[in-house]
């Protein structure tokens, strides 16, 4: 990372005084890429920031054809993610995060109780969301995650972010996301606070996820569940999940042993929920969330231009 002082130096000659990459590369002895990079890095660590001033959506014939087809209440388009990029690399970060929060800001501000699902989506998302003030809200997570470092795969850390962002209210839930058997799922229900957390996350009026291909299991779950679960997730109708909570192709919940023990509200509790949002993208997603949309699982999507044609053809 450059210097701080002059980053700020080269973002005044740029935007301010007019000066292009080469005329700034050569009042400070530098490379024009050098320029071009310290300018980026200034839109990156807020030196810079630019506001459009239209209401014009790069996308939004395909936003409206979204919404019609899957009878949705609003839908956000990202540029497209490119194949490979998507599941929680850099370029999703970059891409789909910034619709994503912009979506998530609109719904929170109309929203007093929320419950949010961990996945790299909504983490991308949370992590984009500018500061204001929703200082009522109550922020609840999904469902249980994991132990260990600080690294963002954590759900707690998630409503944290979005409480940051808000000014609101934070609730955590002391659990995995899976419980190693039934046994350790009834006593970490019966724990005191556990079962109180999750009849409170219930009653919100807005959902936040992200949306799974079962085909390619997150590796956050792959850390907290056994081989054979696996192959079971492999073997059953599943075509993709909410915080592992895996659904078939028409929304129905596939009911197994491992649904059974994870720690968090069920898809008929999230259904009840009123306003619903998905941040999912990628191609890879397409038949997951195609899933959650016709099923009424979700009525807000946020996704990018991939996916939306993906979801746009016919069967």
């Amino acid at each position: 990372m450059s210097d701080r002082r002059t980053v700020g130096r080269v973002a005044r000659l740029h935007f301010e005084n007019g000066l292009t990459h080469q005329e700034i590369a050569k009042l400070y002895d530098l490379s024009r890429v050098k320029v071009t990079r310290m300018l980026a890095e200034a839109r990156q660590t807020g030196i810079v920031e630019i506001t459009v001033h239209s209401d014009e959506r790069p996308f939004y014939e395909v936003e409206r054809a979204l919404a019609d087809r899957f009878g949705l209440k609003r839908v956000w388009v990202s540029p497209p993610i490119e194949p490979g990029d998507s599941g929680g690399q850099s370029a999703d970060n970059r891409v789909l995060g910034v619709t994503g929060a912009e979506a998530m800001q609109t719904l929170l501000d109309q929203a007093t109780r929320v419950v949010i699902g961990l996945s790299a989506a909504v983490s991308a998302s949370s992590k984009c969301l500018p500061k204001f003030s929703a200082a009522e809200l109550e922020i609840f997570p999904l469902a249980g995650g994991r132990a260990g470092r600080a690294s963002g795969s954590n759900p707690q850390e998630l409503v944290a972010t979005v409480a940051a962002a808000t000014g609101g209210q934070s609730f955590q839930l002391p659990a995995p996301l899976i419980a190693a058997d039934s046994r350790v799922y009834e006593a970490l229900m019966e724990r005191a606070g556990c079962a109180a957390v999750l009849e409170e996350a219930a009653q919100a009026d807005l959902l936040i996820v992200g949306v799974g291909a079962a085909s390619k299991v997150a590796p956050v779950f792959r850390q907290q569940v056994s081989p054979s679960d696996l192959d079971e997730i492999a073997r059953s109708t599943a075509v993709g999940d909410i915080s592992a909570r895996f659904f078939d192709s028409a929304g129905n919940a596939v009911r197994n042993d491992l649904d059974r023990r994870v720690v968090g509200l069920s898809l008929e509790q999230m259904r009840k929920i009123s306003n619903r949002l998905a941040i999912s993208g990628g191609e890879d997603k397409a038949a997951a969330v195609r899933a959650v949309a016709e099923s009424g699982l979700i009525n807000h999507l946020a996704t990018d231009l991939t996916c939306a044609y993906a979801l746009l053809r016919e069967d």
